[in-house]
């Protein structure tokens, strides 16, 4: 249950930093990281704490290298096959953020291609 609560932690603030590279924290970026908490909870082990923490990321600033320290210290807690599979769903959300305004601004891209490296 912990490494959930630390992957949906770390997904919501991930997204919300992404959301913002471009200095415009979007309705349809809101929404899609609000979607992806309520399906969270779809998922039964997402308590009220837990949905708490992660909404009050949003009100929150983040680096990138907060972000890249934060996803490398959740990875090192998975195996090798399971680590590929987290970093999969991570760049599928992170480009889904970014689309999510159907715009993907140089900003976002150059972050975008820093994290990705940093990760792996």
């Amino acid at each position: 249950m912990q490494k959930l609560a630390d992957a949906i932690r770390l997904m919501a603030k991930t997204g919300l930093f992404f959301a913002n590279a471009d200095g415009h924290y979007s309705d349809e970026e809101k929404k899609y990281i609000t979607d992806f908490v309520l399906n969270m909870e779809l998922i039964g082990d997402v308590d009220s704490e837990l949905k708490a923490q992660v909404m009050d990321s949003v009100n929150h600033a983040y680096s990138l290298d907060e972000i890249v320290a934060e996803t490398q210290a959740l990875l090192s807690g998975f195996s090798q096959e399971e680590q590929k599979a987290i970093r999969q769903s991570m760049e599928a959300f992170v480009n889904d953020i970014i689309m999510a305004d159907g715009n993907r601004c140089s900003a976002e891209q150059e972050n975008y291609s820093k994290w990705k490296e940093a990760i792996g």
